[in-house]
């Protein structure tokens, strides 16, 4: 638990770097008021962007956070001209929001799809995937907003499986979704069974044996299926 609480000090002044940032995204953040930048998921997420963005799509952003990293990088570096933002913490969408009020992206305050209109080509989502249990003993729950914003319930996946149960009402026909997370926090065979039971399946995976973060590209089964009939 010491050398944990050790590595989580350091990470946490590179993720709030805005040097390292800038580096990273190719724009400058806005002051660090709600936490660090970014995590592991959200560099492999920002990496399956680069290969699966093209600037014609629309994209929704799930989480997007208070600094809507990867919508505005999205914008940004990759020249999608149609975003959506959306945070189910009213005080990070306006944060974003107040910091970002000419990029064009549309930020939507939305526990999930609640407040999302229309579909989607690309919708990414680095989720809440941190157990209830062992985020509470390492620390990482300091505050109910942390709790809200990063816990996954009992085993991780309460979000994801509320994710990708309403998912399809919301993406195109031949649709991606680009689902992030951490293996260190969420087990793998958790999240796969998740998968495995939704309407969707993997077509792709880009993991980070490194960091532990992985991106599922998924699509709904049933146009996979009928196209490599």
């Amino acid at each position: 638990m010491k050398l944990y609480s050790l590595y989580l000090k350091y990470v946490s002044h590179l993720r709030s770097n805005p040097a390292i940032f800038r580096w990273l995204y190719g724009f400058t953040p806005p002051q660090t008021l709600w936490g660090q930048y970014w995590d592991w998921t959200t560099v492999t997420l920002r990496n399956c962007l680069r290969r699966y963005l093209k600037p014609e799509m629309t994209l929704l952003d799930m989480g997007c956070g208070p600094y809507a990293v990867l919508s505005r990088f999205a914008k940004e570096k990759l020249h999608c001209n149609a975003i959506t933002g959306a945070d189910h913490c009213h005080e990070l969408i306006e944060y974003a929001k107040e910091t970002d009020p000419d990029s064009g992206i549309e930020y939507v305050h939305s526990d999930l799809f609640e407040n999302i209109g229309g579909k989607f080509d690309l919708i990414i989502f680095n989720a809440p995937y941190i157990e209830s249990e062992k985020g509470t003993l390492r620390g990482l729950f300091p505050t109910e907003l942390d709790r809200k914003r990063f816990c996954g319930g009992k085993d991780g996946a309460a979000t994801v499986v509320r994710f990708l149960r309403d998912a399809p009402k919301y993406l195109e026909l031949e649709g991606k979704l680009l689902l992030g997370v951490n293996h260190y926090h969420i087990s793998r065979e958790v999240t796969q069974s998740v998968i495995f039971k939704s309407g969707f399946k993997t077509v792709a995976m880009h993991d980070n044996p490194l960091t532990r973060s992985c991106v599922y590209v998924l699509k709904e089964r049933k146009w996979r299926d009928v196209t490599s009939v």
